[in-house]
This record gives C-alpha cells, structure tokens and sequence, in this order.
C-alpha cells in the first residue's frame, strides 16, 4: 500500500486532477462570457421599460421615471455580476492549468 503513495505518484494524481478541472472551469467562464445567459432576459427587460415609458405619457410621468430606472439598474447589476463570475472561473482554470503543469512537466 505504501508503494503506491509515493510522492512521484501523488504528484501525478493531483496534476492528472487538476488538469480537467482547470479546463472545465475556463471552458465555464468563456461559456457564461460568450452566450450570456441573460442577454434574452434583459432584451425582454428593455422592451418593457419601453412600453412603461409609453404608458407615462398618460399617467404621473415621475413614479414610471423611478421604475424604469429602478429596472435598468437591477438588469446592469445582473450582467455585472454575471460577467464576474465569468472571470473568477477563468482565473481559477488558468490557475489550476498552471498548478497541474508545475505538478506534471516542471516538478520531475
């Protein structure tokens, strides 16, 4: 049992690990960057402050102000933090990328 923790092998193991999840977290954040899962949402979004901002002509023109910018932050909020995300994931697999080479190809 002990032949088989060897340091040489645990090193490999723990590259070998850490080289998929590398790519799968990076392949994530350019996945979340590229598609942008709420840009359908927020198109949707945008053409309902639209119809509130038709709709204010006939009705107290400041409450409809509010909402609709009130929407308009909380839709920029959303794709901010979206697009974060997207870059921590990408930092973490170049990180993990680096880790699993050091581990594999430069610590022999």
């Amino acid at each position: 049992m002990s032949e088989l923790l060897t340091p040489a092998n645990l090193r490999l193991v723990m590259g070998l690990a850490f080289f998929p999840l590398g790519l799968a977290a990076i392949i994530a954040g350019l996945v979340i960057l590229i598609a942008g899962p709420y840009r359908q949402e927020a198109k949707i979004l945008a053409e309902q402050s639209a119809k509130i901002g038709q709709k204010g002509l006939t009705s107290d023109i400041s409450l409809v102000t509010q909402s609709a910018t009130a929407l308009v932050d909380a839709v920029n909020n959303l794709i901010r933090t979206t697009s974060g995300n997207a870059v921590v994931l990408i930092i973490v697999g170049v990180i993990s990328e680096l880790a699993a080479y050091w581990l594999l190809i430069l610590h022999r």
